[in-house]
């Protein structure tokens, strides 16, 4: 999946960036309690997207497919 499809997902689910240091971008869910990394490559791989939904478990179901 593109990076800016994830990214654009995040958004819309009201996730927030925290920082963008190193070779990950931080992200925050809206309830402020759960983060996950995003790397910044042009593809995110299927097990990155499971990583991601897993750790932010605040956004409803299907919310990034």
């Amino acid at each position: 999946m593109k990076l800016r499809i994830v990214e654009r997902a995040l958004r819309q689910a009201g996730c927030q960036i925290l920082s963008e240091d190193g070779k990950h971008t931080k992200w925050g869910c809206p309830c402020s309690q759960h983060t996950t990394a995003v790397p910044r490559h042009r593809e995110v791989t299927p097990g990155v997207i499971r990583n991601i939904i897993r750790d932010l478990a605040c956004p409803p179901k299907g919310w990034l497919q």
